[in-house]
């Protein structure tokens, strides 16, 4: 998985209007298990940067077009009494709001249970565990659905975040009414589609197998090892999947909700480096021992370590 911007952020996504942000459908509020800041959830990593997802720093709103039914509707989430107000931009019938809850909760993490996290941080570093106290951090922003993060991570592997970016934004154009695409549409697309207009490159395979592994139900299997709480089978039906290799896998499980597998690549070995070992690059086992007293959440402190650097490099922090 690449690291997740190569540049400072410079304002909201083009995707983002907030004009047209509103309508007449009624609040759904939402309420998050714990302490929750929309913010750091929403830029806790780029996908707020890729489509159909739209950030706005100034008014803290957090936007993106869902398929509802027949329709494409856009939900606009603002915090609200320790979780998020989400204002549909038509009205929703019952059981397009219960579908619109659930992305939202998957998106936010709003049910995560991070009871211990604080702590284990501190094992690790106090320093770290201050800072995200104080700045709110711990949730990950997610895909409404895991063919969503899926698809983001292949692109995002070996390559730069602005150029992942710029994939993930051309095939979001396939979507219905700015939504992101459903694997159907995907596959109607095809290979040469995602070479020549995408131009995610040797990628294509992989991004069209995703799309069939979402179709047969493969996806849906790792979805349900996951409400199973067995993380062991989500990893290896993660790197089953064809162009997920380890570090994406461990990445995509963390936005599952699993927070125990440490991520170890060359981006948290920098990270760790300048952090933990006075300039010296550390291995992989080391880097590992380090992390070590956080147990069940250790890849979630090995990535929120990370995750913190980059928003300081990029002033996000």
């Amino acid at each position: 998985m690449t690291a997740p911007s190569t540049g400072r952020w410079t304002g909201p996504s083009s995707f983002w209007n907030p004009s047209g942000v509103g309508g007449d459908g009624a609040d759904l509020t939402l309420a998050a298990r714990g302490p929750f800041r929309l913010r750091a959830v929403a830029v806790s990593h780029g996908w707020f940067q890729t489509a159909p997802f739209a950030w706005d720093d100034a008014g803290e709103r957090l936007g993106r077009v869902e398929p509802l039914g027949r329709r494409a509707v856009t939900l606009a989430m603002r915090p609200h009494d320790g979780g998020v107000a989400v204002r549909p931009s038509s009205e929703l019938t019952a059981a397009q709001r219960e579908t619109a809850e659930a992305r939202v909760r998957r998106m936010l993490q709003l049910d995560a249970d991070l009871d211990g996290f604080p702590e284990a941080a501190r094992a690790v570093d106090p320093g770290l565990a201050d800072d995200l106290a104080g700045y709110g951090g711990g949730r990950m922003l997610a895909g409404s659905t895991l063919f969503e993060d899926v698809v983001k991570g292949i692109c995002g592997t070996n390559t730069t975040w602005r150029q992942a970016v710029g994939c993930i934004n051309r095939i979001g154009a396939l979507g219905r009414a700015g939504a992101f695409p459903d694997p159907a549409a995907l596959l109607r697309a095809g290979e040469d589609h995602m070479r020549d207009v995408a131009r995610v490159g040797y990628r294509a395979p992989a991004l069209t197998e995703a799309a069939r592994a979402a179709i047969d139900g493969r996806l849906g299997e790792i979805e349900a090892d996951s409400v199973a709480g067995d993380a062991d089978r989500v990893y290896a039906g993660l790197l089953g999947l064809r162009g997920i290799g380890p570090s994406t896998a461990g990445f995509i499980i963390l936005l599952m909700g699993h927070y125990g597998r440490p991520s170890i690549d060359s981006a948290t070995i920098r990270v760790a480096r300048d952090t933990w070992f006075d300039g010296r690059t550390p291995t992989a086992k080391e880097v590992a021992a380090r992390i070590a007293p956080a147990e069940g959440f250790q890849g979630l402190v090995l990535a929120w370590s990370t995750l913190r650097t980059w928003q300081r490099d990029t002033g996000l922090a």
